[in-house]
């Protein structure tokens, strides 16, 4: 099995909103006294895991029963949805916190977005995944989620786990760090030309 040179890839990324969203590397927020801790199946996999937190405490409520699609939350400008997503058979909405712009210089990467286990247990949703390959297609992140019991209210406290983002390559060996751009006028700069 030829699994090639490991290198270490830079994946840019502005955060779009403030408050600050964090992105953490999900090896730094795991409990060593587990088990699998010394898995290196497991290892090798989480230390290319990255775990967005969230920066605010957030709340909202889906009311489809009253005929019409009725959302109460903490700030309606938070928020995307239109009624074909509220009327799914679970609704969706969008959050616009945290909210990323990835980029790379490297070829044939690409970046998977994906639930984190904890979100449905805790805050009552299902983080929407999918993946694009980062390479060809630089943009911004969208935050969906699908709410889980719609009797009950999605609550988001600042520093809870959302979603977990991946990123690939043809090696599955390389590893990749996040690079912040902290520049205010290159961060103008890339907004302007994405947009």
């Amino acid at each position: 099995c030829y699994l090639g040179l490991v290198t270490n890839r830079i994946i840019n990324y502005i955060n779009l909103y403030s408050p600050k969203g964090i992105l953490v590397k999900q090896s730094d927020l795991s409990d060593d006294s587990f088990v699998y801790s010394k898995c290196p199946v497991h290892t090798h996999k989480e230390d290319r895991v990255f775990v967005g937190l969230s920066p605010i405490d957030y709340s909202l409520r889906v009311n489809r029963t009253s005929g019409r699609n009725h959302i109460i939350c903490d700030d309606p400008g938070l928020l995307t949805f239109d009624d074909e997503h509220t009327s799914s058979p679970q609704p969706v909405v969008q959050l616009k916190v945290p909210r990323f712009f990835f980029w790379t210089n490297d070829d044939d990467i690409w970046i998977e977005m994906n639930d984190h286990p904890m979100t449905s247990y805790s805050n009552n949703f299902i983080t929407v995944g999918g993946w694009f390959n980062l390479s060809n297609w630089s943009r911004v992140t969208s935050f969906g989620i699908t709410i889980v019991d719609e009797m009950r209210p999605v609550i988001i406290k600042k520093g809870d786990p959302l979603f977990r983002i991946s990123f690939y390559s043809n090696n599955l060996n390389d590893t990749f760090t996040l690079k912040e751009e902290s520049d205010d006028q290159k961060i103008v700069e890339i907004q302007n030309t994405y947009n």
